[in-house]
């Protein structure tokens, strides 16, 4: 088989269990790899391998599996991520490498890429197979409009998959899994924040309750907290709320965090800039809480609710606590 004749996916695994996302990658690396007529390479890359392949079962014969051990020891955990994924790329050497577009792998995929000199298309949202080679589309101007790009089939090159536009397909029999009991530690914790690890994770949550910088203190935290848990909701936060250091960055929904579409979306104190809202804005019913009545978001919202968070949210609570 010639080097760099294949499509390799980076599937992320944590605990033991690939993550949501990836299955969408695995989707596309097969549609990619069917149309191309080239082999598919399965890279798993995070913790415990071993076990995410016990329970993977029996693959297609003619898909590869590949691991790598993501050992972060002392460094960044991104770094240790590019260590590892850059060295299963040079082994594999692919045509074609399928990355994370969490905003995890929009952390680590850049750097690996730009170490191995491989050029790199980000935020794609569909990729389709002609005659010519391959075609990429992407979002562009905040999700306003996109834009596709014909990639130089002589080349290879790193795609980064935007979560939740291609329809999954479980990797063997890993879909018996519960995923929603995975957690993982993926950056460190902001100053003066707390760790989600023992918390819903974004991606793929039905609900979630996002604060913005209108929670102020770690008092305002909480609450958002407390609401998500009434809830059963995973947390998210605004740009601004990282940034004050009242959230972490694997919070962040929008254009430089994660790309969701919960079934209810709570946003709670945040304005609703255009950087977020391309973040949240496919959500199938919003709910905004803010004391300003001219919030960008409740253009966007279903439903408004015009009032300060830190009287409204301790009434929202007490009334989901109460019996039905």
């Amino acid at each position: 088989m010639a080097p760099g004749n294949r499509v390799l996916v980076l599937a992320e695994v944590m605990g033991g269990v690939i993550i949501p996302h990836s299955h969408e990658m695995f989707a596309a690396g097969m549609a990619i790899a069917e149309g191309l007529q080239v082999p598919l390479v399965l890279g798993l890359v995070g913790t415990d391998q071993d076990e995410a392949l016990a329970n993977i079962g029996t693959l297609d014969g003619s898909i590869e599996t590949v691991t790598a051990v993501v050992d972060e020891g002392e460094m960044l955990p991104y770094e240790a991520w590019v260590d590892a994924t850059s060295e299963l790329v040079r082994s594999v050497d692919p045509h074609i490498v399928l990355a994370s577009g969490t905003s995890f792998g929009n952390d680590y995929a850049p750097r690996m890429a730009a170490r191995l000199g491989l050029p790199m298309a980000s935020w794609v949202t569909s990729v389709t197979v002609d005659d010519q080679g391959l075609v990429v589309t992407r979002d562009v101007l905040g999700g306003r409009a996109e834009t596709a790009i014909r990639c130089n089939s002589g080349t290879p090159f790193v795609i980064s998959l935007e979560p939740g536009t291609i329809d999954p397909s479980p990797i063997g029999d890993i879909a018996a899994i519960s995923l929603s009991d995975v957690f993982a530690e993926l950056a460190p914790t902001s100053p003066g924040s707390q760790s989600t690890a023992h918390r819903k994770r974004l991606m793929g949550a039905d609900r979630i309750v996002s604060g913005g910088r209108g929670m102020r203190s770690e008092e305002g935290v909480a609450l958002i907290e407390e609401l998500a848990d009434v809830l059963d909701a995973a947390v998210g936060s605004s740009g601004a709320a990282v940034l004050m250091g009242l959230s972490p960055h694997e919070t962040q929904v929008g254009s430089s965090g994660e790309v969701v579409r919960p079934k209810l979306y709570l946003a709670v104190g945040l304005s609703g800039t255009p950087q977020h809202t391309f973040g949240m804005r496919e959500s199938q019913f919003i709910v905004a809480i803010n004391k300003d009545p001219n919030a960008p978001i409740f253009q966007l919202a279903d439903f408004g609710i015009v009032g300060d968070l830190f009287e409204i949210v301790p009434a929202l609570i007490e009334a989901l606590k109460k019996p039905a």
